[in-house]
């Protein structure tokens, strides 16, 4: 018994319809089932082999899809593997004397479970510890219009609504296909490494957009465990029929000798029920024993290897019926003592390069933020440097309009025209021993010397635009945003990949500093 993995990556809301939902809401299920996944292959199968209502007469399909494979659900990825349904007798802590706040039992290892409660959802177990996995939804209201009329006016004569619970975007979800080699490699011979579909309930309109990938064929898991006893975690529901859940696993394990019995059970119930689009019909409603649901199996001479090995095929091969759709699947449990831990986040994996379109608007996205930092640094420069100054010497803004006149509208040379100005002017007063207006004021406004190289501390405003050092200005922009935090923090990595030319930008980015300088002291009332 082998396996492949398939991962499904949800690219748009997703809504696997649950088997009963309330009237006003349509809820989602927090996984991907297996007959699902099986019907996304089958419809992928029929799409392609333009099989249409026939498929049931083609061989190849009969034997891929009503055959030896088991298609298992898909349930969410997390940075410490695939999650799973919480097993039903995994109790965490909630006021139990003698235990830490986060610890987590299993009824199986026999302790006293006073103040204990059920451990809900999924989880995924990393050694000793057991984290709870949140799955991503989200509600959206929809407007009923199933009249033609009502289509074209895009609203409903009589107000009725309905709400889709669906899963949210960008959501990693892992499953399987199971079975012997052979079947396992025609499957795979049958489709792309990877696919693009459609899924779930209102896949044709905007919901359901999935990638889906398949892995590699593997060989499943060699069991272990010790003692008498072994536990058996539903990992799919179980079709029941009529049947209990302890009697179908001990008809399911009979073959493994006459002195199996089934021990312990903790197990939960609900009705499965699907719709087959190819074909359109719907299945009958089926009790089923709920994903989670835990037997223990006792053997009066132990468990052999060989045993382990005949179960752990009898569990991937599936128990009850519907075995195809993924429904019957067991995995082995080891019940114990686990510390209940906060699921991390997963790192992104750090980019080393990006694609030449990519960096195209990485350039430009970048450039932007810069000239956004400037024309902060401007405002604030303004406010800290120029505001007290102006209202206490009461110097007219007036000053402010020559220097944006002189400054003019071309990006690439303005701000160097400004320092000519104004050095024209300075060699004037200069010449004549006597300053010229424009220079007295200027020369009433001192300034940190923040954008040049000039070791100075402080300069009057006259001297603060000659020496200004655009690439200075470039430098500090891309640099973190320091004690205010109002500015863009630029990654320096980011810079180096998407090949900005800082040069060629400064003079944009300086002209964009001096324009908003300017505009500021204008504004000062």
């Amino acid at each position: 018994m082998e396996q492949v993995n398939i991962t499904i990556t949800v690219k748009s809301p997703t809504l696997i319809a649950n088997s009963s939902t309330a009237g006003v809401l349509t809820s989602t299920r927090g996984f991907i089932d297996g007959r699902v996944l099986r019907g996304l292959f089958a419809s992928q199968f029929i799409s392609s082999h333009k099989l249409g209502r026939e498929a049931h007469k083609n061989q190849d399909f009969m034997k891929l899809f009503y055959g030896d494979l088991r298609f298992v659900a898909a349930y969410k990825d997390t940075p410490k593997g695939t999650s799973f349904p919480a097993p039903l007798s995994l109790q965490k802590n909630k006021n139990a004397d003698g235990y830490a706040s986060d610890a987590v039992v299993d009824f199986y290892t026999g302790k006293d479970l006073l103040g204990f409660k059920g451990v809900k959802g999924f989880v995924v177990v990393d050694g000793k510890e057991c984290s709870p996995v949140q799955i991503e939804t989200a509600i959206k209201l929809h407007m009923s219009r199933s009249l033609e009329q009502e289509r074209v006016q895009g609203r409903s004569k009589d107000g009725n609504i309905f709400n889709y619970e669906y899963l949210e975007p960008n959501q990693v979800f892992i499953g399987s296909v199971v079975g012997p080699k052979a079947a396992l490699d025609e499957f795979v011979r049958q489709f792309p490494k990877q696919l693009d579909c459609h899924i779930g309930r209102s896949r044709r309109t905007e919901y359901g957009h999935c990638l889906v990938e398949i892995g590699d064929i593997t060989a499943v898991p060699t069991p272990v465990t010790s003692g008498n006893s072994v536990y058996v975690r539903l990992h799919t529901p179980l079709v029941l029929g009529n049947e209990s859940i302890g009697h179908v696993v001990a008809q399911a394990v009979q073959s493994l000798g006459t002195d199996i019995s089934v021990g312990a059970v903790f197990a939960s119930y609900q009705e499965e029920q699907s719709f087959n689009s190819i074909w359109g019909v719907r299945s009958s409603a089926e009790a089923s024993a709920s994903a989670g649901s835990i037997v223990e199996l006792v053997k009066a001479s132990g468990w052999s290897q060989d045993d382990l090995n005949t179960l752990q095929h009898i569990l991937y091969n599936g128990i009850g019926t519907r075995l195809q759709e993924g429904y019957g699947q067991g995995r082995l449990w080891i019940p114990g003592e686990f510390k209940m831990v906060k699921l991390g986040k997963q790192e992104a994996p750090k980019l080393k390069s990006l694609h030449a379109s990519t960096q195209d608007i990485g350039k430009k996205v970048l450039e932007k933020q810069v000239i956004v930092n400037a024309r902060l640094r401007a405002a604030h420069d303004v406010d800290a440097y120029i505001k007290r100054t102006m209202i206490r010497a009461g110097v007219s803004k007036h000053f402010a309009s020559v220097l944006l006149a002189e400054l003019g509208t071309n990006h690439e040379t303005g701000h160097k025209q400004l320092q000519q100005f104004l050095g024209d002017k300075k060699a004037e007063g200069q010449k004549k021993n006597e300053p010229r207006v424009i220079e007295k004021n200027l020369r009433e406004f001192h300034l940190e010397h923040a954008y040049t190289r000039s070791e100075t501390k402080r300069v009057n405003l006259m001297e603060y635009i000659i020496d200004f050092d655009a690439p200075t200005l470039v430098a500090a922009c891309l640099a973190k945003s320091g004690e205010s935090g109002t500015y863009y923090e630029i990654p320096a990595e980011l810079v180096d990949m998407v090949g900005l030319d800082k040069q060629k930008l400064s003079n944009v980015v300086a002209y964009e500093y001096w324009t908003y300088f300017f505009r500021h002291i204008r504004k000062i009332k």
